[in-house]
């Protein structure tokens, strides 16, 4: 039985979204969820260890706290926005904002999903535009059309292995489209975008009146000065998405937060639509614990430097059984130290699923037909803990073996 009260887009639309995607077989090591491969700091459990319950001494009728534990932090609704002037500090501590990034700059969501659902509630509905990339990330485009929105998108070529142009997503540009949306590093790909390129983007959809959207979902893989928070002081039309859900190793938290110029509403008209009392206490505690340390290792907290040098190795190897077995498994365009990156193979005819070969060897990733632009002949894989990058190699190795 249908209702008619159900959103007929809902109704006619097919979710693209791969998380939760389960796998009919047994598995041997799973690269397919992008979460943070390895250990995050320390401070962040010892903050969760110290919550206690309120502990009170009953001597007849007479009450005595003892300890007034984190009774408040966890029984009513979170209104402690002290996470965003320790945000503030993180960046200004990196090289990012100076005087102009305020905690006016900073509004908490349910992850950066949660603030990219908002952001179309506020921007778009009602067969207005977006324009995106393809490929991008999935649970985003699905948003779009369940809003009754028309979502647009540039194709990143196979024949460019995959390679944003900034110049045709500039030439796609025009008056007809009434959002922009970027990923950077992107999804699922894990290549970045240079800051002037997307200067130039913000440029343009300034000139044409328009928001520009930059999500930055892994963008803790990418050097500082990368980022387009560096852009928000001059162009009060972006807003950047960000989360704690990929290099900080936070997924299960759900936080995430949005940047954008104080000197619009941006903000306080995105607050309107998002969901009250954003952000739960817990996770606001234990993000601003890790904030307000220096992690384990000040130097490179994300664990950067490891990323890079497992995604070099395991590149590597995959030309080397390339050229052994005969076989030609391909990297799409990826940044070297971004912990994802697209697999695919290009020669092997329409019927063939990369996805399922792999899975066969007992190596679980993300199936990329589920991809705007994209088919089954490619995947997305998520680099492994240090202790599986010798079985990740040896899956590979047969992977690329037993290619037909």
């Amino acid at each position: 039985m249908e209702f008619r009260s159900v959103n007929r887009y809902l109704k006619e639309y097919t979710s693209r979204d791969y998380a939760g995607t389960a796998a009919d077989v047994p598995v041997r090591l799973d690269c397919s969820l992008g979460v943070n491969s390895d250990l995050l700091g320390n401070v962040i459990f010892d903050r969760l260890h110290g919550f206690s319950q309120k502990s009170v001494l009953h001597e007849g009728s007479k009450k005595t706290v003892i300890n007034e534990g984190n009774y408040a932090e966890i029984k009513y609704y979170p209104h402690d926005d002290s996470i965003i002037p320790s945000l503030v500090s993180w960046y200004k501590r990196h090289g990012v904002g100076k005087d102009w990034l305020t905690d006016d700059c900073f509004l908490l969501g349910n992850g950066s999903y949660g603030i990219l659902e908002g952001i179309n509630l506020m921007c778009l509905t009602g067969g207005r535009t977006v324009l995106g990339h393809a490929p991008q990330f999935t649970a985003y485009v699905d948003h779009v059309f369940c809003t009754g929105s028309v979502y647009r998108a540039v194709p990143l070529r196979e024949e460019e292995n995959y390679r944003f142009c900034a110049d045709a997503y500039l030439e796609a540009m025009d008056n007809g489209i009434d959002l922009f949306i970027i990923e950077n590093p992107n999804n699922p790909t894990g290549q970045s975008i240079p800051v002037g390129e997307m200067r130039r983007i913000a440029r343009k959809a300034l000139a044409l009146n328009c928001l520009l959207v930059v999500d930055e979902a892994y963008a803790e893989y990418l050097p500082y000065e990368d980022s387009a928070l560096n852009l928000i002081h001059d162009f009060p039309n972006v807003i950047v998405t960000r989360s704690f859900s990929k290099g900080w190793g936070m997924a299960g938290l759900r936080l995430g937060y949005a940047a954008a110029s104080p000197e619009t509403d941006i903000l306080q008209q995105l607050k309107k639509v998002l969901l009250p009392f954003q952000a739960n206490a817990l996770a606001r505690a234990l993000a601003k614990a890790a904030l307000d340390s220096d992690l384990e290792n000040p130097y490179d907290p994300f664990g950067v430097r490891q990323v890079f040098e497992h995604k070099h190795l395991l590149l590597s190897e995959i030309r080397k059984y390339n050229e052994i077995f005969g076989r030609k498994l391909l990297a799409a365009e990826t940044h070297p130290a971004t912990p994802i990156m697209m697999l695919y193979v290009n020669d092997r005819g329409n019927d063939f699923c990369l996805f399922r070969h792999l899975l066969s060897k007992g190596l679980l990733t993300v199936n990329c037909e589920s991809y705007v632009g994209l088919r089954k002949n490619a995947v997305r894989l998520m680099l492994p803990e240090e202790e599986q990058m010798n079985l990740l190699l040896e899956i590979i190795r047969e992977a690329v073996r037993d290619l037909p």
